[in-house]
């Protein structure tokens, strides 16, 4: 087992993949206070796999702030085949995360 996850992070730095996105969808990186944070790659969430692929290839959102400011601004409905029901899915991702998604400020991007 050790071999194979040797081989896809070095896989990923061929590819020129960021250090914590690997082609096995492996997180790398350490939670801050082991709390998920507006930085984490949206693999931390553990969302249900229909509405990950929609958001992969529907959207640029790759943190789990992206997807944060998307629900907030209401935007996420925008993208296709996330509907309520997938909104409703990932509301209760980040409930579960211990993130209210209805009662955080999420900083604007610059």
């Amino acid at each position: 087992m050790g071999d194979l996850v040797r081989l896809l992070e070095e896989a990923g730095r061929v590819a020129r993949l960021p250090d914590n996105e690997h082609p096995a969808g492996l997180v790398t990186h350490r939670h801050p206070e082991g709390v998920v944070s507006l930085d984490c790659p949206l693999a931390c969430l553990d969302l249900p796999v229909r509405a990950a692929k929609r958001l992969r290839r529907g959207s640029d959102c790759r943190t789990v702030g992206d997807l944060l400011r998307l629900l907030r601004s209401g935007e996420l409905l925008d993208i296709r085949g996330i509907g309520v029901g997938a909104e409703a899915e990932i509301k209760r991702t980040f409930l579960r995360a211990g993130i209210d998604p209805d009662d955080w400020r999420v900083p604007e991007r610059a």
